[in-house]
């Protein structure tokens, strides 16, 4: 006669409480391996727009006299005087719109109204051209702009260095940038051209007291949307470094996030200086991800003799000049 086994009980708390441990542990270990393998994709996919958009520099200076693109004095001085913004651009400091003109996109022309603006705006900031993989934020019309409002949308992904983009006499006098002697947006003057940023990955207007917003005056003085002081520059609104250990700010925003958006994980707020990371547009067409304080080398952001006051209201990042050893008064070299 066969005896009957006794029947298994279910699993027990202490089982299940070891099954969810060993779970809990592996989503540890897993989760932020899938997330640095996502961002580790949106860089190199960052890398290879910002490439692509190098090149189209490049082709616009060999079509153009060696001009930079985006300057209010070259591809935006037909802007001069207007009203309103029409044609390839949206304002004097635009390298976008141009771009997409010589690249032949089919993209809608402003009609220099307020409509083909915004549309036009709107069609450049969120078109795959121009937009970083990473760039997950959103910025609307800055409250004390004349310009147009083109609504809340993609923050602009790209800024180009305004102090390559002036001529030396249209540069302000009470900067700390002197540009050097009859200066005109020319690639061929810029220095080395391996050493020297086109472009690269920012946010103006974004701060540790600002939201992203735009301003699209179609003359704006100071970069306007797509231009602004690079990231070495205490005046910078698109590499806001404000945040970072030593620069004299404290508070629950590190502006850093905006324009430094290619850390394999999230910093926190106020990490020491090369926790974020950005990607960087050369004008010989290599594209670089760098922390956000090795960023900040003035030599790579300023046409080659420059004459650059680093320390005063507008100088340069209080952990820039000690990262670098920077003089009071610096040559930028080639």
């Amino acid at each position: 006669m066969r005896t009957k086994r006794p029947a298994r009980a279910g699993i027990t708390i202490i089982e299940l409480l070891v099954v969810l441990s060993v779970m809990a542990l592996l989503f540890s270990i897993v989760l932020p391996a899938m997330s640095g393998s996502e961002r580790t994709s949106e860089r190199v996919a960052c890398m290879g727009t910002l490439r692509e958009i190098a090149k189209g520099a490049r082709m616009y200076a060999m079509l153009y006299d060696n001009w930079i693109i985006g300057a209010p004095s070259g591809s935006g001085a037909y802007l001069q005087g207007a009203v309103m913004a029409h044609g390839p651009a949206v304002q004097n400091w635009d390298f976008m719109g141009p771009m997409a003109y010589i690249w032949r996109m089919s993209l809608p022309m402003g009609s220099g109204d307020t409509g083909g603006v915004v549309k036009r705006f709107n069609a450049l900031r969120g078109h795959p051209a121009f937009s970083c993989a990473s760039n997950d934020f959103l910025s609307m019309k800055y409250s004390a702009s004349s310009g147009p409002d083109a609504g809340s949308g993609p923050m602009v992904s790209y800024n180009t260095v305004r102090y390559q983009l002036w001529r030396e006499e249209e540069a302000p006098s009470n900067h700390n940038e002197k540009l050097p002697m009859n200066w005109r947006p020319s690639v061929g003057r810029i220095g080395n051209p391996a050493n020297k940023v086109f472009c690269a990955d920012g946010s103006r207007y974004a701060t540790v007291n600002q939201v992203p917003d735009y301003d699209l005056e179609v003359n704006s003085p100071f970069g306007g949307a797509f231009s602004d002081a690079g990231a070495y520059s205490t005046n910078s609104r698109s590499w806001d470094r404000s945040r970072a250990p030593g620069n004299g700010h404290t508070g629950p925003i590190d502006a850093r996030m905006y324009a430094f958006r290619h850390s394999i994980s999230e910093p926190p707020v106020g990490a020491p200086g090369n926790a974020y990371k950005l990607n960087l547009a050369f004008y010989d067409g290599h594209v670089e991800t760098q922390g956000d304080l090795d960023a900040t080398n003035p030599h790579q952001w300023l046409p080659i003799d420059t004459i650059l006051e680093t320390s005063g209201s507008h100088g340069c990042w209080p952990d820039t000049i000690d990262h670098f050893g920077l003089p009071p008064e610096l040559v930028i070299g080639p």
